[in-house]
């Protein structure tokens, strides 16, 4: 089991364990776009951002070059029916959203130095962007405004938490990279998606 809850458990202090495999090539049949994908430890991730269209997803600024570029942005809803059961999943076959704790194992694998901010909340400090996050900014809970394109990136989780769903947050800071968890993230709030896969379940497309 990938648990890593800092709160709970004290810091990890890990040598990283991120893969100089080839990357991993996959054709997404529903829409016909290919993706490619890095290992980080026992974990396949894609390299660029998911484009699917459901009618829980959106282009940045509601631009189609937004989101041939840094695809589109979900909300909580794109996963869930209006019961809050778990539907369709919104990655190609054999791919899934990751939960948090996938989220937690990835980073740790980004071998991070790791600090604390003011408010108590653990800071990532990376110094390569190993598995190629973008920087795709966000769509609001609220009144439909898009924001901090090229500045910051958000990244989803299959993770419902008592106040929201958990987020992962990536913006640039010097040389290298930030990444901070959020668990109380707004529903309504649309950001990017990235998809995994174990390892072990590797296939080559040509």
């Amino acid at each position: 089991m990938r648990s890593f809850y800092f709160g709970l458990l004290g810091i990890f202090f890990l040598c990283g364990f991120t893969s100089t495999l080839p990357a991993t090539k996959i054709l997404d049949t529903r829409d016909s776009i290919d993706y490619s994908a890095v290992v980080i430890g026992n974990l396949q991730i894609m390299t660029t951002n998911l484009q699917l269209q459901n009618e829980f997803s959106y282009c940045y600024d509601n631009l189609e070059r937004y989101c041939n570029h840094f695809g589109q942005l979900y909300n909580y809803h794109s996963l869930v029916d209006n019961e809050g059961n778990f539907k369709k999943n919104i990655c190609p076959k054999d791919w899934q959203v990751p939960t948090l704790e996938d989220w937690e194992y990835m980073i740790l694998g980004m071998k991070p130095t790791i600090t604390r901010s003011n408010e108590g909340q653990f800071v990532y400090h990376i110094s390569e962007n190993y598995a190629q996050l973008q920087f795709g900014g966000f769509r609001s809970h609220k009144d439909k405004f898009f924001f901090n394109m090229g500045k910051e990136g958000h990244y989803m989780t299959s993770t419902e938490t008592y106040k929201g769903w958990a987020t992962i947050k990536i913006k640039r800071q010097g040389k290298g990279y930030v990444l901070t968890i959020s668990t109380d993230t707004n529903k309504n709030r649309a950001v990017s998606c990235r998809c995994i896969q174990n390892k072990e379940n590797l296939t080559q497309q040509d």
